[in-house]
């Protein structure tokens, strides 16, 4: 009988330990207060010509604002390394602070313009692609003038490294260039692509988004920006854009209107003769009236001036089509709009003949815009085209 018994007891102990591995816990787990929590970091070269490395940590303690006011101590703490490439200066940022460094909820790099033109963005990306704690969701800036400028700020309670991410998550207008992940940047490098990446400019307020660098996919470097306009124009080429408002005027008598998207569609067929290569690109997009100054008191529920906002509408998004096409043609002779990506889909074994001289191919190509616009709501005022 005791021996049964014993048995028993024996058996619910070591199912008991057995469960005690199965639980799910933080058993193996740092405690927060020991840890480095890196949310972004910037690259420049400093005098040396060395990469300068600067990592920002998180301070969560000190973002509690104390009664009365808010708490005096900045919320974060920057970490400067130097050397020739980012695991030397990466080690020396660590020898530097006691704790553990824990990359995984990094937001953002910067790069500066500067390292960005002369050191392949393949390289200066390297590290982080090899790192098991860093996401591929991390976001990628480039920074006019010097990269660390970028994650300071005298506001209280801000991190400068998030705030980044989440004003480039938001997209709020399509003067922005569509946030560009670290995945996203391996695929494009890979396939040799050419690309546009966020730029930052640096402001009292600390930095602001303000056009795109361009990415030649051969040469791996930036070479070249465009302002905001054209990145506008871009994301009407490519259908990224939503937000924002269009001037949906031409003449400053008619009074300032504008036009405020909510939906675009772009469709860009090839057509491929012998050496000769032309584009035909249909834009098409839904919106809104935003804004209305209207001297000559011509009402929203007449059509006829309807279609005056629609046509005006269509002439300024074409010009601004037509601009930075140009100026991509021209200028950089670097296709970032995804022209020979429709070649690639649509022309798959002709994109195999002029892949290895795409850009050069882009700059003589002939392409030919046609946009539509449709006003289908005046807000506040009016009433729902068609209903």
């Amino acid at each position: 009988m005791r021996k049964c018994k014993f048995k028993r007891v024996y058996i619910s102990v070591v199912i008991n330990v057995l469960f005690l591995f199965l639980l799910s816990g933080c058993w193996s787990s740092r405690p927060i207060e020991d840890l480095n929590i890196i949310v972004g970091s910037a690259l420049d070269r400093d005098d040396d010509g060395k990469i300068k490395s600067t990592l920002q940590y998180a301070v969560p303690e000190a973002m509690t604002a104390k009664t009365g006011g808010t708490n005096p101590s900045k919320p974060y703490i920057n970490v400067v390394g130097e050397g020739i490439s980012l695991e030397p200066t990466g080690w020396e940022t660590t020898l530097s602070r006691e704790g553990y460094i824990f990359g995984a909820h990094q937001k953002t790099v910067v790069i500066s313009e500067e390292l960005a033109r002369t050191v392949k963005l393949r390289e200066l990306t390297d590290l982080y692609f090899r790192d098991i704690d860093i996401r591929g969701s991390t976001l990628i800036f480039i920074a006019k003038g010097k990269a660390s400028q970028s994650l300071e700020t005298n506001e209280p309670n801000i991190i400068p490294a998030m705030r980044l991410s989440e004003i480039a998550n938001q997209q709020l207008t399509s003067e922005v260039v569509s946030k560009t992940a670290l995945i996203k940047i391996g695929g494009l490098m890979n396939s040799g692509s050419s690309f546009l990446l966020q730029l930052l400019e640096p402001t009292d307020k600390g930095p602001r988004f303000s056009g795109g660098a361009i990415f030649n996919g051969k040469k791996n470097k930036m070479i070249g920006t465009i302002n905001p306009i054209e990145v506008e124009g871009i994301n009407w080429i490519t259908a990224q854009g939503k937000g924002g408002a269009v001037k949906g005027f031409v003449k400053k008598s008619t009074g300032p209107t504008w036009f405020q998207n909510e939906s675009i569609k772009s469709k860009i067929t090839p057509h491929i003769k012998g050496d000769k290569i032309s584009f035909d690109v249909k834009i098409e997009s839904e919106g809104r009236v935003a804004e209305y100054w209207n001297p000559k008191l011509r009402p929203l529920f007449d059509e006829k001036n309807v279609t005056i906002i629609e046509k005006n509408t269509e002439k300024v998004v074409k010009s601004m089509v037509e601009h930075v096409t140009k100026k991509l043609q021209n200028e950089f002779k670097t296709d970032i709009a995804g022209f020979g990506n429709a070649v690639r889909i649509q022309e798959p074994e002709k994109w195999n003949k002029l892949k290895n001289n795409w850009d050069e191919s882009f700059s003589k190509a002939k392409i030919k815009y046609d946009v539509s616009i449709t006003i289908r709501d005046y807000g506040m005022i009016g009433r729902k085209k068609n209903k």
